[in-house]
């Protein structure tokens, strides 16, 4: 009996997403840039003192550190099997997720887009994840479209609207 149930899991399929390295450089090193032309702004104005200058710096430091922290993650972020869907370890049937919807910036500089994941509580629909472009490896459009998909072949028309626990201990 446990290795039919093993064997289930092998079959089963899954697709894992990491962090975007490649989009946390880039938004670290743009934060570098601007960072230095608000240090070469500020330190050329009179009356600017160390002290403040020093905070300047510990504020742009900070600015800098804070998307690098999210290189750290080793562990998958967006996990798709045919059961549902995990979000840094929170997990959902397909049946529990109601819609997607997804948000692009107006200005693209500092954000690439949104992925906002609905699900139904006590009959109203409400925001369960906000996935930004930098948990995900693909694009959004992508894993939308992905996600789409899964909810299509995976939805059991039987249990539809209705909430379904699932032992996490499996996963």
């Amino acid at each position: 009996m446990i290795e039919l149930e093993a064997e289930q899991e092998k079959k089963a399929e899954k697709i894992e997403f990491g962090v975007n390295r490649r989009l946390i450089f880039s938004s670290c090193l743009l934060w570098v840039a601007l960072g230095l032309v608000i240090y070469v702004i500020f330190s050329h104005i009179k009356g600017v003192t160390g002290i403040e200058e020093i905070i300047l710096l510990i504020f742009i430091g900070l600015c800098i550190l804070r998307p690098l922290f999210r290189l750290t993650n080793l562990a998958p972020t967006v996990e798709l099997t045919e059961r549902g869907l995990a979000y840094r370890g929170d997990f959902k049937t397909w049946n529990e997720i109601k819609e997607t919807e997804l948000k692009k910036p107006a200005i693209k500089l500092f954000s690439q887009g949104r992925l906002k994941i609905m699900t139904a509580i006590n009959g109203r629909t409400e925001l369960s994840w906000d996935i930004v472009a930098a948990d995900v490896s693909i694009s959004l459009e992508e894993l939308e479209e992905l996600i789409q998909t899964m909810r299509e072949t995976y939805t059991d028309d039987e249990t539809v609207g209705a909430e379904i626990f699932i032992d996490k201990k499996k996963f």
